[in-house]
């Protein structure tokens, strides 16, 4: 009987505390409705609207699919956006280990270094990249002080420079989940692998390595969808020389006043990143599952 009455209880009780949950969503649910989810869906619809106002469904979509130069600018886009995120993979592991590790002398200076630049406006960052990679920037006269070329390299408006400048943009980000996930990690685990024979790379490959993936994860996302979408940095390290997703946007809609072409591209940035995340997401999940069974 008594058994009986809480689950009644628990039962007429469940219905008022969904009730509550939804009133407290409510305000952020009706917040992204109309800041994320209507602009997406006017987008969407003018994307299959001709420049007369008629809805031809595929014109503009079919223009960007034919077309090699929209196409050259949606692979260039991925591919940079991915060689930027295993960039900052590489350089943010190793200062997401010195930084899990709290008897570090100059951690607190290192972790102030790291998220000092978020709060610097990224079109201060990117023009500090400009006077860097310029042909008179301060990589050129490091290069030509230590005689190491007497030419002036050219990275900027090129490829390189802006996979330097997208790393370093956004390499907090990839930084601080990694930080995370080390710091979750119990000593022990290390130390037991070290005591029944591997070494210190295979510790890393075998154990850190596997339990930090939801952290390498989760920065890879985050850092892949910025710099899929980012523009400031590309408009002013890429240009026109090196035209990114983003800057075919800008250009389609403000330039050459094709609003519909330009919601058209921006579906299409939308539906590849989307794809390439999710991608992402399974795979990792897999490798996630497969390293906890092997455990």
């Amino acid at each position: 009987m008594t058994a009986g009455a809480t689950d009644k209880a628990g039962i007429s009780w469940l219905p008022g505390r969904q009730a509550g949950l939804a009133l407290l969503l409510a305000p952020a649910l009706v917040y992204y409705f109309v800041v994320l989810f209507l602009p997406q869906l006017e987008i969407a619809t003018a994307s299959l609207m001709a420049a007369d106002g008629r809805f031809p469904v595929d014109t503009n979509f079919r223009r960007f699919v034919t077309d090699p130069f929209f196409l050259s600018i949606l692979w260039r886009t991925v591919r940079l956006s991915v060689i930027s995120t295993l960039l900052a993979v590489i350089v943010a592991y190793p200062i997401a280990i010195y930084l899990s590790q709290p008897w570090r002398r100059w951690r607190a200076v290192v972790a102030f270094a790291v998220i000092t630049p978020i709060m610097i406006s990224a079109v201060a960052r990117s023009y500090g990249w400009v006077i860097i990679l310029g042909p008179a920037g301060l990589l050129n006269q490091a290069i030509t002080g230590l005689h190491l070329g007497t030419d002036p390299q050219h990275l900027l408006y090129t490829e390189t420079g802006l996979v330097i400048a997208l790393t370093h943009l956004h390499l907090p980000f990839m930084v601080l989940p990694i930080t995370a996930a080390l710091q979750q990690i119990d000593p022990s685990i290390l130390r037991a692998s070290r005591i029944l024979g591997a070494g210190s790379m295979r510790t890393f490959w075998r154990v850190t390595l596997p339990l930090t993936l939801p952290g390498i994860t989760a920065g890879a996302t985050i850092v892949f969808c910025l710099n899929g979408s980012s523009f400031v940095t590309p408009a002013l390290i890429g240009g026109a020389r090196i035209p990114m997703m983003s800057f075919l946007i800008y250009q389609q809609g403000l330039d050459v006043r094709d609003w519909n072409f330009a919601s058209a591209v921006a579906i299409v940035l939308l539906l590849s990143t989307s794809t390439i995340v999710i991608a992402h997401l399974i795979w990792s999940g897999r490798r996630q599952r497969r390293a906890a069974g092997a455990a």
